[in-house]
């Protein structure tokens, strides 16, 4: 049973959320407390699961709390429910809270978020892994892009997409604008998973004070650790989301089919990003040790991965196919979905100056396109990449 604790000032709304969440009394152990300190005390006793905290308390705010949940409980999944919408301690969340939730109204989506984290939780092959995504505040990016993009929103002159142009590129900015965009204070209705669509919902002056003002976006570095170069790491994502969205177009699929299959190209290998954030030992683990190794890295980023855009709130079916991009026999829907997408884009792109290898040599999943009857389609895949590939090279 996991254990959640909801803290609140205002006792009249821990009451009603005590009252609200009580159907889920068989699946959770809940605990309500009404301020950050008692909460902090309480935890050091028990640690939680899940915390959900209002943000505007006296004393020790939302954004105070859950900074010190981060740093002592880095496993334990942290969400803001609140009402409180001033934009200045929103920014404050950015590196701190997994999802903003807005209140009232909004039970649903709350057990829904807590739903999908405890069951992508269930990926994770050990607890040291959820401690890993857990103190992820924002993801690195390749430092030629950071630079790119700093420069960028710091011109009088820059156009949004100049700025999309650049984010769209790094799988890491990328990322982290979709956390932000998709979140309930900023209240879109529909996901939105294109990043042009997100520069033009937010605005270039938001995302340039974000940016700027308040670290949406970071520089990885010349050397991340456990072998992760992100500059490699860039390229291979651009050319896998460029290909499942060449792919879904030849197939005809619709438009945010299309949209999707872009942004889950770029964001396929993002646990390895993850693993760039490691400048110090995870819990527990000796100072000095090196046991994300190389290997470990490319055992475990897929869950990683999924696990991590989870807890930001992005679709399930983005986080299935970050999951299961490597294995897509084992995903639950079926026919040429997301995960099987994502699974041949990135095969592709692994073999990207072959150009005519077949599924054997190219590493997809045998009898995966037999079952899909795509055997055949091998050849207009190939043929649709080399025309981007002449695009670019014209341009």
């Amino acid at each position: 049973m996991i254990r959640i604790m909801f803290v609140d000032d205002d006792v009249d709304v821990l009451e009603a959320m005590r009252r609200t969440m009580r159907p889920m009394r068989h699946e959770w152990s809940m605990e309500f407390v009404s301020s950050g300190f008692e909460a902090l005390e309480r935890l050091a006793k028990t640690p939680a699961d899940v915390i959900v905290t209002d943000m505007c308390m006296p004393g020790m705010d939302g954004w105070q709390l859950l900074a010190e949940v981060k740093a002592l409980y880095p496993q334990t999944v942290r969400l803001v429910l609140s009402g409180h919408a001033d934009p200045g301690a929103i920014m404050r969340l950015v590196g701190t809270a997994h999802q903003y939730i807005a209140k009232p109204g909004e039970t649903a989506t709350l057990k829904a978020a807590i739903a999908q984290t405890q069951l992508l939780k269930r990926l994770l092959s050990s607890d040291r892994l959820a401690a890993l995504v857990g103190s992820v505040g924002t993801l690195p990016s390749c430092p030629r892009a950071f630079q790119e993009i700093s420069t960028c929103l710091r011109q009088p002159n820059a156009s949004a997409a100049d700025a999309a142009r650049i984010i769209g590129r790094d799988a890491a900015m990328t990322a982290n604008l979709m956390k932000l965009v998709n979140s309930a204070f900023f209240g879109s209705r529909r996901p939105i998973l294109s990043v042009e669509r997100a520069l033009a919902y937010l605005g270039l002056d938001t995302v340039a004070a974000l940016a700027l003002g308040h670290s949406l976006f970071q520089n990885g570095g010349s050397s991340p650790p456990c072998g992760v170069n992100l500059e490699s790491l860039w390229k291979h994502s651009l050319q896998t989301a460029m290909a499942a969205r060449a792919i879904a177009l030849v197939e005809k699929l619709p438009t945010a089919r299309v949209e999707e299959a872009f942004l889950a190209g770029m964001l396929h290998d993002i646990g390895r990003v993850v693993y760039a954030t490691r400048s110090t030992p995870s819990p527990g683990q000796p100072a000095g040790s090196n046991e994300d190794t190389v290997e470990q890295v490319d055992r475990h980023h897929a869950e990683v991965g999924a696990y991590l855009l989870g807890l930001w709130g992005f679709p399930s079916h983005v986080a299935a196919a970050v999951a299961l991009h490597h294995t897509p026999m084992l995903r639950a829907d079926s026919g040429l979905d997301l995960t099987v997408l994502i699974h041949i884009a990135d095969r592709l792109s692994h073999a990207h100056d072959a150009k005519s290898l077949g599924a054997a040599e190219l590493g997809i999943e045998p009898g995966l396109l037999e079952d899909l009857e795509l055997s055949n389609h091998l050849p207009q895949w190939w043929a649709a990449l080399a025309v981007l590939d002449s695009e670019q090279d014209a341009a």
